[in-house]
């Protein structure tokens, strides 16, 4: 296995060389920088019997909005570096992903948040693989 670092500090990502990231892997990588992101796989699993990952990605993003809380800026300092590693495994999926991972998070992340109203400033924040998925409609 391969130990990639995030530019965030948040931790390790584990991506197995030569064998792209599988949404399993891209959601423990997730859980493994957000306690509620965890806590949200636990009821999920439960919930569903099993992953769904693009129902799970709407969650991943629910969360990401609200560490962001458009207008309070003290939300985004406490959370900045959950957001920072969330942010930075969702670039490692798009950079290591298999297609179905990259599908994930470019339709069940980047196209349903550009509905939202904190996207803007998501927006600033994203990386440069995950911002091309904008670029390229």
């Amino acid at each position: 296995m391969t130990f990639v670092a995030s530019r965030f500090g948040a931790g390790l990502d584990r991506v197995p060389r030569g064998k792209p990231m599988n949404n399993l892997q891209l959601v423990e990588s997730l859980c493994a920088v957000s306690t509620v992101l965890a806590e949200t796989r636990r009821t999920h699993v439960k919930s569903f019997g099993t992953l769904v990952p693009h129902v799970f990605m709407s969650s991943v993003l629910a969360r990401v909005g609200c560490c962001l809380a458009a207008g309070a800026n003290k939300a985004i300092v406490d959370h900045r570096p959950e957001v920072a590693a969330i942010l930075e495994s969702l670039e490692q999926g798009m950079a290591a992903g298999d297609r179905e991972t990259r599908n994930v998070i470019a339709i069940s992340f980047v196209s349903d948040g550009e509905l939202e109203p904190f996207f803007s400033e998501l927006k600033l924040l994203l990386g440069p693989r995950v911002l091309a998925q904008l670029q390229g409609r």
